[in-house]
């Protein structure tokens, strides 16, 4: 069984206060730290338990600077065997063109696949489409939001799919396959310091993502980057007990909540 995971090395910017730069084209990350993003985490807890289930190989694979080797050196310290990075300076934000890439990688180097994970989303564009389009260019099936994986058998795999309300959707799909992994589909693993410096002696290919680029045209242009404006501050309804009441149902009355 051959499983591939993309992992990204995200920003953390949850806490950080940004600063927009290039007059208004980009976030100034210099001093921001970087993590795994928290849904591949997750893909790789289980393709590492897919690999220990049914055998095989498992592979690690990312973009981004000469920083983002952390990316593999963690998934490999997970448990995956095989790591590659695509190395760029550029922040190359559509998705179309990062599954190309993608894509090109894969087919340039044979890297065969029985079943290839994504995280559900990234934590710093949010996009949640690279997996649907690399499995589009791929020509294979694809399943998103998937919260479990039921049975690998006869070439085919039987997943579980969150959708809205609590409702859960069980597919079934033919391998080779793309599927995006949803956070809580398992309990990732705990890697220690040390056990992402020692993965640093495991075998991993660092090639120029720019040799990948053929057919990688982008669909997107970025126009502006922003910062929210600050929401309206709470507000408080003076007066006795009915008082109180009697506003905040005319509250709930102008925001359509309540008739």
């Amino acid at each position: 069984m051959e499983v591939v995971v993309l992992a990204k090395w995200v920003p953390t910017t949850q806490e950080e206060e940004l600063k927009i730069i290039d007059e208004g084209r980009s976030v100034d990350l210099e001093e921001v730290p970087f993590r795994m993003n928290e849904w591949d985490t997750y893909a790789i807890e289980e393709a590492v338990r897919i690999v220990k289930e049914h055998g095989g190989v498992g592979w690690v694979i990312s973009m981004g600077s000469e920083d983002a080797d952390t990316a593999l050196r963690r998934g490999i310290a997970m448990g995956l065997e095989r790591g590659v990075l695509l190395e760029t300076e550029e922040d190359l934000i559509d998705p179309f063109q990062r599954a190309f890439i993608f894509k090109n990688l894969l087919q340039k180097k044979g890297i065969k696949f029985d079943l290839l994970l994504t995280g559900g989303q990234a934590e710093d564009d949010e996009f949640a489409s690279t997996g649907g389009v690399l499995a589009g260019l791929l020509e294979v099936p694809y399943a998103s939001m998937v919260i479990g994986i039921e049975e690998i058998s006869g070439g085919e795999i039987t997943l579980l799919r969150e959708l809205e309300g609590g409702l859960m959707e069980r597919v079934k799909m033919a391998l080779p396959a793309v599927v995006s992994i949803q956070t809580g589909i398992n309990e990732p693993r705990y890697v220690s310091v040390t056990g992402v410096l020692s993965a640093a002696k495991k075998e991993r290919d660092f090639l120029s993502a720019a040799d990948f680029m053929e057919g990688a045209k982008g669909l997107l242009q970025l126009i502006r980057v922003e910062i929210p404006p600050p929401k309206e501050g709470a507000e408080i309804i003076g007066g006795d007990l009915d008082g109180k009441v009697s506003g905040i149902l005319n509250i709930l009355k102008e925001k359509g909540v309540y008739k």
